[in-house]
């Protein structure tokens, strides 16, 4: 029994087939990585608004628990805060507005600081969300490019396996391996050269 091996990734590089689909892979490639860094700047837009609202709401809360003694209030104030946001946000308009006109103007700000900020960070945590589905839609093991890369390499492999069948019948060869998955070999069992010589690949003269 006749073996032998060629370097599949050899032939499918200088093939002027395979060069043509890299270039359009290359292009569609570039559209899908512009759409992943602006999602990426949108998420820094995010993180950066997120941090300086809570720098905002800190500085508030501190002012407001500084005039403690001026508020009329039992509670510790940044409890106030926190518990005050939760009402408002959950009561009807009608009486959010009665209820916002009995507060003092520096807890009705903080309050107002409290939910810009909250609704920041959901805002964010959408974005990162989203973002990673994108990613994994887009290069992961079944995502788009992988399988616009096969749709548009499988005629180029077909026609490269039917030309290795064809020259390892001419030549006599029982069975062929690919020389990535073999530890040593044999350059007297390469049949690399002969495979691209019927694929019509210009190859390199030896020096």
């Amino acid at each position: 029994m006749k073996l032998g091996f060629v370097n599949d990734a050899t032939i499918l590089a200088k093939l002027p087939e395979r060069q043509s689909v890299q270039k359009i892979l290359d292009k569609e490639s570039a559209i899908w990585d512009q759409r992943f860094s602006d999602r990426r700047k949108i998420i820094k837009v995010y993180l950066d608004s997120v941090g300086t609202a809570e720098a905002a709401l800190k500085a508030a809360r501190t002012k407001l628990e500084s005039d403690s003694a001026k508020v009329s209030e039992t509670a510790p104030l940044a409890e106030t805060v926190d518990s005050a946001g939760a009402k408002a946000d959950s009561a009807a308009p009608a009486k959010d507005s009665k209820a916002a006109g009995k507060l003092p103007p520096e807890l009705d700000d903080t309050l107002k600081l409290h939910r810009e900020y909250e609704r920041l960070e959901r805002a964010l945590e959408k974005e990162k969300k989203e973002f990673v589905t994108y990613y994994h839609k887009t290069y992961g093991k079944d995502g788009i490019l992988n399988r616009r890369n096969a749709e548009l390499s499988q005629s180029i492999l077909e026609k490269v396996d039917r030309s290795i069948a064809e020259t390892s019948q001419t030549l006599g060869v029982s069975m062929v391996f690919d020389s990535s998955v073999l530890l040593y070999l044999d350059q007297n069992f390469n049949f690399t050269d002969q495979v691209m010589q019927a694929l019509n690949i210009e190859q390199e003269r030896a020096r």
